[in-house]
């Protein structure tokens, strides 16, 4: 009896080690899951909406893509954070705007990895392009010193198509197929896109089309390239540059002159475009009705955008919807 009771509680604590044992194991099975899910690796990295759906079309399934940028936020104002470096550490391939946009990019290790630097290995030139005519509508060459927001033309974001296209093909060339048949059908939507807006406009070619957005000064490259005459709020390309009263009064101004029904806005994410509606509530006081509808500069999307799966074009075509709109309110209807 006494050897069944000296037995049955060995056996007991023997059955309680193995219970800690395993629930140590479970544990520790389970961190580790968190901490290889925290170093997820992603074999192409970018820091630009447009960047990252150029490369997202291309590969598809074929190569997994990260945009260190966080939805909803600004780039110009954006932090790396040490699980961005992460990322782009462990990428195969990292592709980013340009020095003066990404300036933290000089503190990280780009050793292991392919690198692209866009502004670096793109042709801002694009004289084939100038010299076309339009419909009398010709498009201006470029100078030499590009805006800061070049990818706002689009020719060059046709130029981002083939550099990001032989930059993947680089590091997987068993896909160039795939991936070329892939950036063609990109190229031709893009050009789809251009060419419709570029009709449209052909209606008003004997106007000297200006538009107003309160926002920053990031669309002189789309404007030119459609020769549109864009005028900003604020004069800097920083959206959270802070604004004077004075510019403030000249842009509402502007606006009373020139008759200004309808004027742009640029997307402010979860957040109430304030200039937008001290300038339509002051023009008001004035008997003067306006209506703003926003013009996307490309740069990033929200994230409800996100989970909504939309794409480089889907910003197009809201944009081409949205200067028709404003442009048929100031100019009228042809």
């Amino acid at each position: 009896m006494i050897c069944n009771k000296k037995y049955t509680m060995l056996r007991g604590t023997m059955m309680k080690k193995y219970i800690v044992l395993i629930m140590i194991i479970i544990s520790a099975m389970f961190l580790a899951n968190c901490q290889n899910s925290d170093r997820d690796v992603y074999q192409i990295v970018t820091t630009l909406f447009p960047q990252y759906d150029i490369a997202k079309a291309i590969v598809e399934d074929e190569m997994t893509v990260k945009n260190v940028l966080p939805f909803g936020t600004d780039p110009h104002s954006f932090e790396i954070t040490s699980k961005d470096r992460q990322y782009i550490e462990s990428s195969e391939l990292f592709i980013y705007t340009s020095d003066a946009l990404e300036n933290w990019v000089r503190d990280i290790s780009l050793s292991r990895m392919l690198v692209l630097n866009l502004e670096l290995e793109l042709d801002f030139e694009h004289d084939d392009h100038a010299n076309e005519e339009h419909d009398d509508h010709a498009h201006e060459e470029h100078d030499e010193d590009h805006d800061i927001h070049f990818w706002t033309d689009p020719d060059t974001m046709k130029d981002m198509v083939y550099v990001i296209l032989a930059h993947l093909i680089e590091i997987k060339p068993s896909s160039a197929d795939v991936f070329t048949e892939n950036a063609n059908h990109y190229i031709e939507t893009l050009e789809s896109y251009a060419n419709d807006l570029e009709n449209f406009l052909t209606l008003y070619r004997n106007d000297n089309l200006t538009l107003y957005i309160a926002g920053h000064n990031a669309m002189a490259e789309f404007g030119e390239y459609f020769g549109l005459d864009i005028v900003s709020l604020f004069p800097d390309f920083i959206p959270d540059a802070e604004l004077s009263s004075l510019e403030l009064s000249r842009f509402m101004d502007a606006l009373v002159s020139n008759n200004i029904r309808a004027f742009f806005i640029e997307p402010v994410f979860d957040q109430e475009p304030l200039a937008a509606i001290t300038i339509q509530s002051a023009l008001l006081e004035q008997n003067q009705t306006v209506f703003y509808y926003e013009l996307h500069q490309f740069h990033n999307i929200s994230q409800e955008d996100f989970e909504n799966n939309v794409t480089l074009f889907d910003i197009f075509e809201n944009n081409i919807h949205h200067i028709k709109l404003v442009i048929e309110e100031n100019y009228g209807t042809r």
